[in-house]
């Protein structure tokens, strides 16, 4: 028997896996690399990167929302884009959350309201400290009942400050503090629904996606000693916080950073019309 041709055969196997390997890993960090954000505008509260809601309602959302951060310390942000493209908006809105860190970063009391004007889409995200007064359910049915109804007829404004006014007002009765709502929308103030806190379950993705990695890590470390993960982390490092570097042409103005920390795994709901 030839042993040196089994060798052989045996390291090109190695050589090839850990090919693929280092191909995978490439493509994880070309991936996060490429989740770039745009910055906040200088009021922070209102960032209309579409160009679609008018002064007053943008001056409305900030004296509301700023007056909610001084009482709670909870921070909602409104965001629209003109076109979120082929990135999924659920990824991208959870991503923005972190960026900005919206909310305080012990209370991770924020909320993200996210409209894609082209993309004819919504999300409102949620930060952990809030999901038990805004489950997924409930957001859910505030961009149904309030705000899709408005987007489908092209009047962002009113759809935007329905949902924000919503928003605001039960982060209001998670702090016992009483609300009476924007001028002119008392009536949309609150609606008396009642929801179970809800127990989200991750998908199945999430786990197989796991179960992945662990194996990648383990070929990784019998067939490379660990010299891919070295150098991924030595790429990310480098390359410090994802997605500083603004997205196409309609980064915002920039500004001191107003976030507090906060952070959101996930919670909330999307629309699409």
């Amino acid at each position: 028997m030839n042993f040196s041709v089994i060798d052989k055969k045996n390291l090109n196997k190695k050589i090839f896996i850990a090919f693929l390997l280092f191909l995978f890993i490439l493509s994880l960090a070309s991936a996060a690399y490429g989740a770039q954000y745009p910055s906040h505008t200088p009021s922070f509260y209102v960032n209309d990167f579409a160009n679609v809601l008018d002064s007053s309602t943008e001056q409305q959302i900030i004296e509301t929302a700023s007056q909610l951060d001084r009482k709670t310390g909870a921070q909602v942000v409104v965001v629209t884009l003109p076109e979120l493209g082929d990135q999924p908006l659920e990824e991208y809105a959870t991503g923005l959350f972190r960026e900005w860190g919206i909310g305080s970063a012990k209370n991770n009391n924020g909320v993200l309201i996210l409209l894609d004007v082209g993309g004819r889409q919504s999300r409102i995200e949620v930060g952990y400290g809030l999901e038990g007064i805004l489950p997924d359910g409930k957001t859910g049915r505030i961009q149904d009942n309030r705000m899709v109804p408005y987007f489908k007829e092209g009047d962002y404004n009113q759809g935007i400050l329905l949902g924000f006014d919503a928003i605001v007002g039960e982060v209001y009765s998670e702090y016992g503090i009483e609300y009476e709502g924007l001028a002119g929308y008392k009536d949309y103030g609150h609606d008396g629904w009642y929801f179970e806190k809800e127990i989200r379950v991750p998908g199945p993705f999430i786990f197989i996606g796991i179960i992945v990695i662990v194996i990648l890590l383990i070929l990784d470390n019998r067939l490379t000693g660990g010299m891919f993960l070295r150098f991924l982390l030595v790429m990310l490092i480098r390359g410090g916080r994802f997605g500083s570097g603004g997205s196409g042409g309609w980064r915002g103005g920039g500004g001191s950073r107003r976030g507090g920390g906060g952070s959101s795994g996930g919670g909330g709901s999307s629309r699409r019309w």
